[in-house]
């Protein structure tokens, strides 16, 4: 997949990959929070957080490359069921 911009990608800018996630959890769970997030190699590891319970979930460089278009609505699908998998153990 060619990425816009010159080779830029979401995955280099941290502020912009934590707005992603933000934005999914607004409308998956608006009342679960970033605890932490970290970025180790080609991922990304968050800890979600709610009811005083914490639970990581790892998000890969293609996982978030592929949600370029978040802003639209258009999340990865592997992205997003990591998410819903990471909030149902909450």
């Amino acid at each position: 997949m060619p990425l816009p911009f010159n080779g830029f990608s979401v995955f280099d800018d941290k502020g912009e990959v934590k707005q992603m996630v933000v934005r999914l959890l607004q409308d998956i769970a608006p009342d679960v929070g970033i605890e932490s997030m970290r970025k180790i190699d080609y991922s990304y590891i968050f800890t979600l957080a709610r009811f005083g319970r914490s639970q990581e979930v790892e998000l890969h460089r293609s996982e978030i490359d592929a949600s370029w278009g978040w802003r639209n609505g258009n999340f990865d699908d592997t992205l997003e069921i990591k998410i819903r998998n990471a909030i149902a153990r909450l």
